[in-house]
C-alpha cells in the first residue's frame, strides 16, 4: 500500500482508498497525497474538496483510480 502512497506523492496521481473511520463507518475515498509521515497521511479528498488528515492504520486498501494511467 505505501507504495501507492510515494507514487501518488512523487507524481501527483489521485489513488483509491478504503477507509475505515474511528467511528465504525467506512467510506471509499480518491485522494492525491501531499505528505507522508509515519502514521498519517496527509493528502487532497475529492469527496471533501479539502486536505484532510488520514490514519495509515485506518486505510484497509488503496489502488489506482480506474481512469489514472500510470506508466
Amino acid at each position: 500500500m505505501k507504495q501507492y502512497f510515494r507514487l501518488s506523492l512523487e507524481k501527483q496521481l489521485p489513488i483509491d482508498i478504503i477507509y475505515h473511520s474511528k467511528g465504525g463507518e467506512f467510506s471509499h475515498r480518491k485522494i492525491i497525497v501531499k505528505k507522508i509521515s509515519n502514521n498519517n497521511v496527509l493528502a487532497y479528498c475529492y469527496l471533501r474538496n479539502q486536505v484532510r488528515s488520514f490514519s495509515i492504520e485506518q486505510i484497509l486498501s488503496a489502488g489506482w483510480c480506474k481512469k489514472t494511467n500510470v506508466s
